[in-house]
């Protein structure tokens, strides 16, 4: 068996036992491989690490973050609110109002019953009313007094003005305070002048018959527009310019003391 027999040379049977052999060596030793291989479940390029097969890349599977969408396009500058003009509605944007224009209208200046409390007034012990009732008041039992709502108005203010009228005996009496019998007027500084009356222009007849408490204050007030009047009201009203003036009040033939009032 070591010495080859055959027809071709010896060195050729040699070449082949070699051959022969290379390959059962190589057999052998790539068996366990092979095995291994047969055996593998699945691909051979899917990873054996079961946390790699169990746990997938979040990072990778998510959608990029969308990118942030450019703002809008707008006016270079933002234009500023439109001031609210004369007899804008509610709510329209616009200055904050101030005092009366100096050209604004009369408003309303009827005389109204103020209600403001007032402390009472000091008067001499009387005698009771007689069993007929209450004595009509003389003008000698009640006196008439001026105010000013303050002694001095920036131009074009509507000062408020009041008559007040006191039962200054020691007794109750009747009197009537109608509204044609109460007046409250402005005069010059010098008191040659009357500029405006409350009777000019509005102060309707009222039915108003009371009876006067002694010492508790019964007053009336007006706001003035600042326009001078004249009796019916027909001329056309001028605002009156600044400076001093003088407010006086009167209930009947009853006249108080001017009260100063100063118009800026």
């Amino acid at each position: 068996m070591l010495d080859p027999v055959g027809p071709l040379p010896a060195s050729v049977y040699w070449r082949r036992r070699a051959v022969a052999v290379g390959l059962a060596l190589l057999a052998l030793a790539a068996g366990p491989w092979l095995a291994a291989w047969l055996l593998a479940p699945g691909d051979s390029d899917v990873p054996t690490d079961p946390a790699a097969q169990s746990t997938p890349d979040i990072r990778a599977a998510a959608p990029p973050p969308a990118a942030p969408a450019p703002p809008a396009p707008g006016p270079a500058h933002a234009p500023l609110p439109t001031p609210a003009g004369p007899g804008a509605p509610p709510g329209t944007t616009g200055a904050s109002p101030g005092p009366a224009a100096p050209n604004a209208g009369p408003g309303d200046e009827t005389v109204r019953p103020d209600d403001t409390p007032r402390p009472s007034v000091p008067v001499p012990e009387g005698a009771p009313s007689p069993p007929t009732g209450p004595v009509p008041c003389s003008d000698g039992m009640i006196e008439v007094r001026a105010e000013a709502g303050q002694p001095a108005y920036p131009p074009g203010a509507r000062p408020e003005l009041r008559l007040v009228v006191t039962n200054t005996s020691g007794q109750p009496c009747v009197r009537d305070l109608d509204g044609t019998e109460q007046e409250i007027a402005v005069w010059s500084g010098d008191g040659a002048r009357k500029l405006w009356s409350s009777n000019d222009c509005a102060n309707p007849a009222t039915d108003d018959l009371r009876t006067l408490v002694p010492g508790q204050p019964v007053a009336f007030a007006v706001t003035w527009s600042g326009l001078a009047s004249e009796p019916g009201c027909g001329a056309e009203r001028e605002r009156v310019a600044a400076g001093g003036y003088r407010v006086l009040a009167r209930l009947g033939a009853v006249v108080s003391e001017p009260v100063p009032l100063l118009m800026g």
